[in-house]
């Protein structure tokens, strides 16, 4: 039958491989949604990492692969959205994020609104407060891709919604969970691992990296610029988490020492969204800080590397490795819909 609250964030990495016969337990659908809706009483909303702990980071990851059991091969998924309206505020574009949280709201039974900033005037200077009430009489659970964290504290202050962060200028949460879900699969464990990552040091998903890999009992060594460290709050509440899980975070400017032993290497663009006036410094200050073939070979033999895309071929990582056998960056786009499922899952339970 459908997994009990327990079992969905319990802190261990289960496979639910499940079929229609396994989750109605012979009881019928209506008793499995009856089960599913025990998690949407109360929302809360995921608009940062530090909203989650070690067990409930885990926790999504299973669930994500429960998703990506049920809808990565067209079975029916339990309908816990059904009659429900679920906004997409984008200030930013988006391919793989929106996509996937279109399809993952649909999916669960909601009906999915698109909203750029511009089509309700963000852009034109209404303050995010009057926007997030008028929203949170309208729609009952809000996906925000944003450039400031502290839009998305308004919008869930003044809308009353569960609020989902599908990225801002400091984190990119529901990356980490599909992500964390293609690690799994091609590693089967977390704890003990190393994983690299190669360039800039202070964006969204070195923050990012840095909260889940030390939640996950993941070594983190970061190779970076001189100038590009990560951001000292992010990194000093990592370094608290990985003490407690027996890891490791890890700053060095030397790509070669960083990459040596591996099991995962990986990399984000050098210039992101709202950066662009600074495009030719970086490309300047992040040259060396490539994942190439000779980087590849001081990893593991059976390294993964791992890019969130999209990616900017030639700079930060090469043709040939992006293509490469080891290269899992299309995995992790596809498995994006279970982790925007999974987080959905998540913000609506109680």
């Amino acid at each position: 039958m459908f997994p009990s609250k327990k079992e969905m964030y319990e802190n261990r990495i289960d496979t639910y491989v499940l079929n229609l016969e396994n989750i109605t337990g012979g009881y019928g659908i209506v008793h499995c949604m009856t089960a599913a809706m025990e998690v949407i009483k109360m929302a809360r909303s995921f608009l940062t990492l530090k909203d989650v702990d070690s067990e409930e980071f885990i926790g999504m990851v299973n669930r994500a692969l429960y998703y990506k059991s049920m809808i990565g091969t067209k079975k029916a998924v339990v309908p816990i959205l059904k009659g429900k309206y679920a906004g997409l505020l984008f200030e930013k574009p988006s391919t793989r994020t929106r996509t996937s949280f279109e399809v993952a709201s649909e999916r669960m039974g909601a009906h999915t609104l698109y909203l750029s900033s511009d089509q309700i005037h963000l852009s034109g200077g209404e303050p995010v407060k009057d926007v997030a009430r008028m929203l949170g009489g309208w729609l009952d659970i809000l996906v925000a891709r944003v450039f400031a964290q502290s839009t998305l504290t308004e919008l869930a202050k003044y809308s009353g919604l569960p609020v989902i962060n599908a990225l801002s200028d400091s984190e990119h949460p529901t990356q980490m969970i599909s992500d964390f879900l293609t690690i799994m699969e091609k590693k089967k464990n977390f704890k003990g691992l190393k994983m690299t990552f190669i360039g800039d040091g202070t964006n969204n998903i070195t923050n990012s990296l840095m909260m889940t890999c030390s939640m996950t009992g993941i070594n983190l060594t970061i190779a970076t610029p001189d100038g590009y460290q990560p951001d000292a709050s992010y990194k000093s509440v990592a370094e608290k988490i990985a003490a407690k899980q027996g890891s490791t975070v890890t700053v060095t400017h030397d790509v070669a020492g960083g990459a040596k032993g591996s099991d995962i290497l990986y990399t984000d663009v050098w210039v992101s969204m709202g950066e662009e006036a600074q495009r030719q410094q970086r490309i300047k200050d992040f040259q060396g800080f490539q994942i190439n073939s000779d980087v590849l070979k001081l990893a593991k033999p059976d390294a993964i590397v791992m890019h969130c895309l999209p990616a900017e071929r030639g700079l930060e990582i090469t043709d040939d490795v992006i293509e490469g056998k080891q290269s899992v960056a299309w995995q992790q786009g596809v498995n994006k819909i279970y982790g925007a499922a999974s987080s959905i899952e998540w913000a609506m339970r109680d």
